[in-house]
């Protein structure tokens, strides 16, 4: 009797775990815009933005979370009026407050907010996708064509992101009209690989940032 007890609670409790597994596998998956491996290109640049051998990674959303609200959003974009920029990503160096963030929304293709506005920025163009970069900040725009319901109303949207380098901001050493094109390049390239990760999650179909980023300035006047 007590070994068929026993057999039975082992029986529940491998039922028990490989539900947990299973059911573990999409929280497994839902951080990955954020997981950045060693060693590979945004590793490599992010260490050299920031300045620093290591850092903490902030997800302020799940992936799953961020799709649903931008679907949303671009579902609900009026004509002329951008939408708010959801939070992605956030990397910090351990011993320092500074910081490399990441926001993504949608933009009418006809708003203003498409024009240069940073300060000392200088535009660019990076395998079709644009925008612009100073010292502390990338816009970069992307046309994303989006499938099903959303499909037309992606026709006329910008998918843009904005990266945040706070780690140039107060700098003492440097001005910000020093800061040369490879630095402007350096955080241009890695917007470009994080926004990728958000065209993949939402399933563009035109897989807008597919190739790596070849970052073309354009002539200052």
């Amino acid at each position: 009797m007590c070994a068929r007890s026993t057999a039975a609670v082992l029986a529940v409790l491998a039922v028990l775990t490989l539900a947990s597994c299973t059911s573990g596998e999409p929280e497994a998956k839902v951080d990955h815009l954020c997981a950045i491996t060693p060693a590979s290109e945004e590793d490599k640049l992010l260490r050299g933005i920031i300045r620093a051998d290591s850092f903490e990674t902030s997800i302020p959303n799940r992936t799953d979370r961020l799709v649903e609200t931008l679907e949303r959003a671009l579902g609900e974009m009026g004509p002329t009026k951008e939408t708010f920029a959801s939070s992605t990503c956030r990397y910090s160096p351990p011993t320092r407050t500074e910081s490399a963030a990441f926001d993504v929304g949608w933009a009418p293709r006809t708003s203003k907010f498409v024009e240069l506005s940073l300060p000392e920025a200088g535009r660019f163009d990076v395998n079709g996708a644009f925008g612009e970069s100073n010292h502390y900040s990338t816009m970069l725009f992307v046309r994303c064509d989006m499938p099903g319901d959303l499909a037309e109303p992606s026709k006329s949207a910008w998918l843009y992101a904005k990266a945040s380098y706070t780690v140039n901001l107060g700098r003492t050493d440097i001005a910000p009209a020093d800061i040369d094109q490879p630095a402007k390049d350096r955080q241009t390239s890695l917007a470009y690989l994080m926004t990728r990760r958000v065209t993949e999650a939402l399933g563009c179909e035109n897989k807008p940032l597919a190739k790596p980023p070849v970052v073309k300035p354009f002539p200052t006047s």
